[in-house]
């Protein structure tokens, strides 16, 4: 077991997702089916879809690369089947939608959707889907880094917009949330499955993930500043300064937090359903 204890601590799973501080649903919600078409044409808007299945193909790239360090030369084929049927997009999307159905106010999704479906709001989605969907490529998401890491040392004007976008949206803090209760989730899916056994407890492995809070928090702030900055590249000053002017309104504090909270949830449980799966193939290579 103390070999499954340093393959654990090794396995830092960091997942990205723009968060905010979360917002209570107002009194006097009007009916759901008025929420459910409210939200339909958010999810549109904002196009949900594409976002989901770079997020799916993300989660895939990450759960596939488990194998080497918990079951190396062991999962194949069929763990590769596995990953997929937990990181389908369709799946994916029903999840979020179910998540922002109890976190999203109809009022917040309406003012949300008609930002959005402007002219700023489209270039936004646009280049924030182009540049998630670029940083797959791992030499586009190193060159990005390398540039942001130098932008940390030397800020431009460019750089503290961007700061003040992250800083009214609690990006860093969020995502920092949201990786280390994957991270536990994932830590529960292997306990689940039988593979760590009485040796680690619910503590355990709660110390573990707080130990790789400084981790989480450096990747973070670092991948959030290299994407922000090559997707927003394109986009003026006054552009981001409207974008900001939108984020600090209720609408715009509602729908980052209700987005960030249902991809924290698909993010626990699909990591979760990997902890539990990689079990499964960890108990056959020990049997």
């Amino acid at each position: 077991m103390d070999q499954v204890k340093r393959r654990m601590a090794s396995a830092v799973a960091v997942m990205m997702a723009l968060t905010g501080p979360v917002t209570a649903q107002g009194v006097g919600t009007p009916p759901e089916i008025h929420q459910g078409e409210a939200l339909t044409d958010l999810m549109a808007t904002v196009r949900v879809k594409p976002l989901v299945q770079i997020v799916a193909t993300e989660g895939a790239r990450h759960g596939r690369s488990l194998e080497s360090t918990f079951f190396p030369g062991r999962g194949g084929a069929s763990w590769d089947k596995t990953v997929a049927r937990i990181q389908t997009p369709e799946r994916l999307e029903q999840m979020v939608g179910d998540n922002l159905v109890t976190t999203l106010a109809p009022e917040e999704a309406r003012d949300a959707s008609a930002f959005f479906a402007s002219g700023l709001g489209q270039r936004i989605i646009e280049r924030e889907l182009i540049a998630r969907r670029a940083m797959l490529q791992p030499s586009v998401e190193t060159n990005a880094k390398q540039a942001a890491h130098v932008l940390q040392a030397q800020p431009t004007p460019r750089t503290i917009l961007i700061g003040s976008l992250i800083e009214a949206l609690d990006l860093v803090d969020n995502n920092v949330a949201s990786g280390l209760n994957a991270n536990l989730a994932f830590y529960r899916g292997l306990s689940e499955g039988g593979v760590i056994r009485d040796d680690l407890v619910e503590d355990d492995m709660v110390g573990m993930v707080v130990g790789q809070q400084a981790n989480i928090r450096e990747a973070a702030e670092l991948w959030l500043l290299s994407y922000l900055m090559l997707a927003y590249a394109p986009l003026t000053d006054d552009d981001l300064q409207g974008y900001l002017d939108f984020v600090r309104t209720p609408a715009g504090q509602g729908y980052g937090a209700a987005m960030a909270q249902s991809f924290s949830e698909v993010f626990a449980s699909t990591s979760y359903e990997l902890g539990l799966a990689a079990a499964v193939f960890m108990t056959q290579q020990d049997a």
